[in-house]
C-alpha cells in the first residue's frame, strides 16, 4: 500500500536591512499554493516539489499536499503573515488525518518579527504535532543552517549549485531518503559544523574557485559507503541573526566517519576563507569601460541591489552613469510602481517626463530625472524558461520601458529577478542586441548571461546587498564573524 506523504514548504530569504516589510500579499504575489491547487502550480517544474513529484510516481508515494508559501527576498517577515503560514499549515495537517511521512521544503534563512529562526519554528510546529514520524527537509544554499532547524528534522538536503538549477534533483533526493526511512525503520546521525565566516554571495559561486574546489571535494565525500546526504550551505550575510555563517552537514550511518568528513570540509574552508576577495568597480569607471568595449553585451553587476537578495530593486547609482555618459545600447531594470503609474496614464509613444527610482529607501542612490518615450506599456506575466525554477509563472504587474537617448529603462510594479532574460523579452527587448545590461543580482545571473555575454564587470554600488560587509552594523553575533570583523575564532575554544 502506498505510504501517504504530507508535503509542505516555506520559502523566504530575509535581508534584515531592508526597510519593506514582507506580509502575506508578497507571499501571494510570488508563490502561495495550497491542496491540488500546489499539484498545478509545481507539475513539471525544477523546483523540490517539482522533483517530489517525479520521485512519488517512481517511489509509489501518495503526496497529500499542504501549502507552499514563497515570497521574494525582502525585508523582515510580519508577525501576521508567519503566523497565518504556520496556522494554516497545521490547519491543514490535521485536515490531512494520518501520514506516514512528511517532506518540507524551506529556504534555512528566513528570519521574522519574533521569530529569529523562522525555518527552525516552522518545523518545530509540524514536529510537535508528529514527534514519531519521520521528517525530511530541503534548504538553499544560502541557508544560515542551526542546531535548531537541523533538530527539527531526521534528515535535510541542500542545494549544491549557485546560482540554483539542482532544485528538482534536490527534491527527488530528498524524497529517496524519506522513501529508504520509511522501509528499513533507521534514521541517519547527523554532524553539524558551524564556521565564524560569512562570504558574500558575490563569492559563493559553485562553478568557480574557491567554492567550486571545495563542492568537489564535497561531491566526493558524498561517495563514501554509508552517507546519506551531505550539504555545505554558505549562509545568507545579510541577516543580523546569531547563526549567521557557513554551516557543513554531513549525515550517515556512522557519526565518526561523518565527524571526519565534516571536519576535513570545514578546515578547507576556513584555511581558504582569504580567498573570497570580492572584486569591484566604482560605477564611473564601470560604465565607461562598457562604453568602450569594441562589442557587448558587457554585463553591469549592481551587486549591492540585488533584487533576488532582499534590495530593493529601485538603485539607481549606475543609471545616472548610463545617463551622464550618454551610453549606447544600454538597459536597466527598476522597479519604480509609481513612475509605472504615470507612464500608463500617458500611454504608448507619448514623452514621460519624471524622477524613477531611489523611492524605496536612502541606501541605494537618490531618484534620477529620465526624460524619454514610452515605447512599451502593458502588464507582464510570463513563464521561465531558464534553469532556474523552469515553468514557474512570474508576474511583474504593469511595466513600461522609457528610452532616453541611448538608454532604455524598463519600469515595473513587481520586482524582476534576473535568473533569465524572459522579462527582457516579454517587454520588447532583445538582450543579446544590447551593448550594456545591468542586472541587480550577485551571481544568480550567470546561468543565463553568460552564454552570450562579451564580458561582465563588478559595481562597487551601496545597499543593502553591498558586497563589503563591514557597511552593515550587526547586533545579535554573539562572536566576530571573517570577514564582518577581522577574523574569527575556529574551532572555538
Amino acid at each position: 500500500m502506498a505510504k501517504r506523504i504530507f508535503i509542505t514548504g516555506f520559502w523566504h530569504e530575509t535581508n534584515t536591512f531592508a526597510q519593506s516589510p514582507t506580509g502575506m500579499d508578497d507571499f501571494h504575489a510570488y508563490q502561495y499554493a495550497e491542496g491540488d491547487a500546489l499539484f498545478a502550480a509545481f507539475a513539471d517544474t525544477n523546483t523540490e516539489i517539482g522533483g517530489v513529484m517525479n520521485a512519488a510516481l517512481e517511489l509509489d508515494l501518495n503526496l497529500v499536499p499542504g501549502l507552499f508559501a514563497g515570497a521574494v527576498p525582502s525585508g523582515m517577515i510580519t508577525a501576521e503573515a508567519y503566523e497565518f503560514i504556520r496556522a494554516r499549515t497545521a490547519e491543514l495537517l490535521e485536515a490531512a488525518g494520518e501520514v506516514d511521512g512528511v517532506l518540507v521544503h524551506l529556504h534555512g534563512a528566513a528570519v521574522a518579527e519574533g521569530a529569529a529562526e523562522a525555518d527552525a519554528d516552522f518545523l518545530a510546529a509540524i514536529r510537535q504535532k508528529l514527534p514519531l514520524t519521520p521528517i525530511v527537509a530541503t534548504f538553499d544554499l544560502h541557508a544560515n543552517l542551526s542546531e535548531g532547524l537541523l533538530a527539527g528534522a531526521d534528515a535535510l538536503v541542500g542545494y549544491n549549485t549557485y546560482p540554483h538549477n539542482d532544485m528538482g534533483a534536490r527534491g527527488r533526493e530528498a524524497a529517496h531518503i524519506l522513501h529508504r526511512m520509511l522501509w528499513s525503520a533507521k534514521r541517519p546521525k547527523k554532524v553539524f559544523r558551524k564556521l565564524p565566516f560569512a562570504p558574500p554571495p558575490q563569492v559563493q559561486g559553485t562553478n568557480a574557485d574557491p567554492v567550486a574546489g571545495i563542492m568537489a571535494r564535497l561531491a566526493e565525500a558524498k561517495d563514501w559507503g554509508g552517507i546519506w546526504a551531505a550539504s555545505i550551505a554558505w549562509g545568507f550575510p545579510y541577516a543580523d541573526v546569531e547563526h549567521l555563517g557557513v554551516g557543513i552537514l554531513v549525515q550517515g550511518d556512522d557519526f565518526q566517519h561523518c565527524s571526519r568528513i565534516a571536519d576535513d570540509l570545514a578546515l578547507t574552508i576556513w584555511r581558504q576563507r582569504g580567498d573570497f576577495d570580492a572584486g569591484l568597480i566604482d560605477a564611473e569607471d564601470a560604465v565607461r569601460t562598457a562604453i568602450e568595449a569594441p562589442s557587448g553585451p558587457i554585463i553591469l553587476v549592481d551587486v549591492a541591489d540585488n533584487a533576488g537578495g532582499g534590495s530593493p530593486g529601485d538603485g539607481t547609482t549606475i543609471l545616472a552613469e548610463l545617463l551622464d555618459q550618454s551610453a549606447s545600447g544600454a538597459v536597466i531594470v527598476l522597479c519604480d510602481p509609481g513612475a509605472v503609474r504615470t507612464a500608463k496614464a500617458l500611454g504608448p509613444g507619448a514623452l514621460f517626463s519624471g524622477s524613477v527610482g531611489g523611492k524605496s529607501d536612502d541606501l541605494h542612490g537618490p531618484p534620477v530625472p529620465l526624460v524619454g518615450e514610452i515605447v512599451f506599456q502593458q502588464p507582464v506575466q510570463y513563464q521561465r524558461r531558464g534553469d532556474y525554477m523552469t515553468g514557474q509563472m512570474i508576474d511583474l504587474g504593469e511595466v513600461a520601458v522609457v528610452r532616453a537617448g541611448g538608454v532604455t529603462v524598463m519600469l515595473t510594479q513587481y520586482k524582476a529577478m534576473p535568473f533569465d532574460a524572459d522579462h527582457l523579452a516579454a517587454a520588447g527587448i532583445a538582450a543579446e542586441a544590447q551593448q550594456i545590461i545591468v542586472v541587480k543580482s550577485a551571481i544568480a545571473w550567470q546561468a543565463h548571461f553568460r552564454a552570450f555575454a562579451k564580458g561582465e564587470i563588478y559595481v562597487d554600488t551601496p545597499g543593502v546587498c553591498a558586497s563589503n560587509l563591514k557597511r552593515f552594523t550587526y547586533g545579535k553575533l554573539s562572536r566576530d564573524i571573517f570577514p564582518i570583523a577581522d577574523d574569527g575564532v575556529w574551532p572555538a575554544k
